[in-house]
């Protein structure tokens, strides 16, 4: 496994069984870049190849949020051919991320918007922090104010001149999958941020833990997962994941 520090966007601790992945730009609300794309990339392969890593819990570094989505100083720079190309490169690396073979836990605090919660969604399930903020706003940045966010109004980066723009990395496919079509469409077309307790209660998130305990019981979770025999969570996550049946016992 690589170094805890041979990364420059993610931290990745190996413990126990469990690898701590943490986005590490938290002056940046730990915002996307082309580097974290290529780090995260780089750590599911090796990841996936530890036999000593039996769950991985993906989260945020500092107090404001998880992942505030795209950097916008890579949106703003891009052509349209190389806007095309990071909607392919962010779609899949977290397909990387949902295909790890063990269990990955997304633990979301403060902001996960747009690209973040895509990023999220793309693990197996999310526990909330209470004081999480989520939601796929994409379609607010080219919206009439006052929905508009100041960050856009002189333009949205990603609003193409002809035709339309949407969440490009996953987040249309995954969030109805994990809530329903209507209510997916609601936040979608509404592009609103939703507290904790609505995520909740949609089914976005698992359990929601009060923030002064969230790390705690995020470590406990995981060691009770990471207790369990690689082999069989591995299984496990590709019966459900892909819809078999398992009728016959191990050949073995």
């Amino acid at each position: 496994m690589p170094d805890e520090n041979a990364y420059e966007t993610v931290d990745l601790r190996i413990e126990e069984r469990v690898a701590w992945l943490t986005l590490n730009r938290p002056d940046k609300l730990n915002a996307l870049t082309p580097t974290t794309m290529t780090e995260l990339r780089d750590i599911f392969t090796r990841v996936d190849d530890d036999e000593d890593v039996c769950v991985v819990v993906l989260r945020g570094a500092g107090e404001r949020a998880f992942c505030a989505g795209m950097d916008l100083s890579w949106s703003e720079k891009l052509t349209p051919r190389e806007r095309i190309e990071q909607g392919r490169l962010g779609e899949k690396t977290f397909a990387m991320m949902e295909r790890l073979s063990v269990p990955v836990i997304a633990a979301v605090h403060g902001y996960a918007v747009g690209g973040g919660l895509e990023l999220a969604l793309a693990a197996d399930f999310i526990i909330a922090s209470d004081n999480a903020k989520m939601g796929l706003v994409e379609i607010t940045l080219s919206a009439r104010p006052p929905y508009r966010p100041k960050m856009t109004e002189d333009g949205d980066p990603d609003q193409p001149e002809f035709g339309g723009s949407a969440p490009g990395w996953g987040g249309v496919k995954r969030l109805p999958e994990r809530i329903g079509k209507a209510r997916a469409k609601e936040l979608l077309f509404t592009g609103a941020r939703i507290d904790a307790e609505r995520a909740l209660r949609l089914g976005l998130v698992n359990d929601v833990y009060p923030a002064e305990e969230f790390d705690k019981r995020i470590g406990e979770l995981a060691e009770r997962i990471a207790a369990m025999n690689r082999y069989n969570l591995r299984l496990v996550k590709e019966l459900v994941t892909y819809g078999y049946d398992w009728i016959e016992p191990h050949p073995s």
